[in-house]
């Protein structure tokens, strides 16, 4: 599982970093405590005059259904891979709303006797890339002339926790290395199960390289949004 995850670095590395066409302009990812229902960065790729442009937006974190007639009142914000493509929730983005989401590392909390305590994951260097899905929801509520009423919202795929970071949580997002971003990105086609299945391995990969350590309990509050909640305690 995912609740909460850090962003780090400005639009310019992270365009850099992903290789990135285009970017909003004057915006700040930066957070070190991204929580359900606010605005992320997501990575897409689509072809533009026949060319393909991987370009980044800024979507609700918490996936909406095409069918919903409301915001849900608890958000979609991850999306069990092993499922996906058979939850009515998740399937229509599944199959062809493909997206990464960057991250400089991501909280989880490990429960113990004595209460559960949060530990930042992150890669030695650079940045992770969530395997994400997006849809854009068009809300019923708004009459057809008001441009409020499309809003672009994501989940994060998860799997069963690769063996490093069990002993942590027993789930972890779903890490897409340099190889497979592309292809994840790529529109021109419909996810499978056999795809699903490969890139839960691949993600393994990715994590037999994370470094992780304990971090304040003060994470635990979405108003802190300091650099402090990933240092080591």
């Amino acid at each position: 599982m995912c609740g909460r995850f850090v962003i780090a670095k400005e639009i310019g590395g992270i365009a850099e970093l992903f290789e990135l066409d285009e970017v909003p302009q004057e915006y700040s990812p930066v957070s070190f405590n991204i929580a359900p229902t606010q605005q992320v960065p997501i990575i897409v790729e689509r072809e533009v005059d026949g060319i393909p442009s991987r370009e980044l937006h800024r979507a609700r974190w918490g996936l909406i259904p095409s069918w919903a007639k409301e915001i849900p009142q608890t958000p979609l914000f991850n999306a069990r891979i092993e499922t996906a493509l058979e939850k009515p929730s998740f399937k229509e983005a599944t199959l062809a709303k493909r997206c990464a989401i960057p991250a400089s590392g991501y909280f989880e909390w490990q429960a113990g006797p004595d209460g559960k305590r949060p530990f930042y994951i992150h890669p030695p260097e650079g940045m992770l890339a969530f395997a994400g899905i997006y849809w854009w929801w068009r809300d019923p509520q708004k009459q057809q002339s008001d441009p409020s009423r499309w809003l672009l919202t994501t989940s994060i795929l998860t799997k069963d926790s690769a063996a490093e970071l069990a002993s942590i949580h027993d789930r972890n997002p779903v890490f897409l290395s340099n190889e497979n971003l592309a292809a994840w990105l790529s529109p021109d086609y419909e996810s499978s199960p056999e795809l699903l299945t490969a890139l839960a391995e691949e993600s393994d990969l990715v994590a037999q390289n994370l470094e992780f350590h304990p971090v304040s309990n003060q994470v635990g509050q979405v108003g802190n949004n300091f650099a402090e909640l990933i240092q080591k305690i």
